[in-house]
């Protein structure tokens, strides 16, 4: 199986391939640069591991929420690879993605680790979702929201007992932060980088969506932007 995975909802942008149970990645964060990196990074990463694009199996993409500028070129750069090649997409939360990242890269491991996502939404608001770990798989508990800080203390006061503690991570963390809930936890041992989403957590995801055939053709992938009015 080989999966190409791309990610662009922030200012990072990374593409990734798994082949046939290795995953390698090409990750830079380079704002409003996207555009011109996202498929010289494809055609690089491709070009190294000797993989042609017609032996890939499926695309997968973020497919937010996130900036709205980053989302509309990874679907499109996703959309023209699926067309061309006839092969199906692979949506992934970014939120999703945060939360397979942290697994990855934090000390907290297993069934017990539970992650709270958040990427920054500007308007004073932040991207979030609670994700609990399931079979070595971040699972959505709950919904995905855009909200302001005081809403996420409000809905997760409301959730009595269902978690003692959340691990926040995203670019969202310094907004979180201000809360001063008992039940947030920061990491400060992990690395910068991995409060971005990435395409390797993205193409790690996207295995276990293949296999569960939940893929979608290239003229029904559309982003989650999570409200109206959007921001790039």
């Amino acid at each position: 199986m080989r999966i190409l995975a791309l990610e662009s909802t922030t200012e990072a942008c990374s593409v990734a391939l798994y082949n046939d149970g290795r995953i390698v990645e090409k990750f830079e964060v380079a704002p409003r640069q996207h555009t011109s990196l996202l498929l010289k990074m494809v055609d690089s990463l491709l070009f190294e591991e000797g993989v042609s694009k017609h032996e890939l199996d499926a695309i997968a993409f973020c497919r937010g929420p996130g900036a709205f500028t980053g989302l509309r070129i990874a679907i499109g750069v996703a959309q023209g690879l699926g067309f061309g090649l006839n092969i199906p997409l692979i949506p992934i939360s970014s939120l999703a993605a945060l939360a397979q990242g942290g697994l990855r890269h934090s000390e907290i491991h297993g069934e017990n680790a539970v992650f709270l996502s958040c990427l920054d939404a500007r308007k004073n608001e932040v991207f979030w979702a609670r994700y609990s770990i399931q079979d070595g798989y971040a699972t959505l508990d709950g919904d995905e929201y855009v909200s302001t800080i005081e809403k996420v203390a409000e809905i997760l006061n409301g959730i009595d007992g269902l978690h003692s503690s959340y691990l926040v991570i995203g670019t969202g963390t310094s907004i979180i932060k201000k809360l001063n809930e008992p039940k947030l936890n920061f990491v400060d041992s992990i690395p910068d980088k991995i409060h971005y989403p990435h395409a390797y957590d993205v193409a790690s995801l996207a295995v276990k969506e293949y296999r569960l055939g939940n893929m979608v053709k290239a003229e029904q992938a559309v982003p989650v932007y999570l409200r109206n009015n959007v921001t790039n």
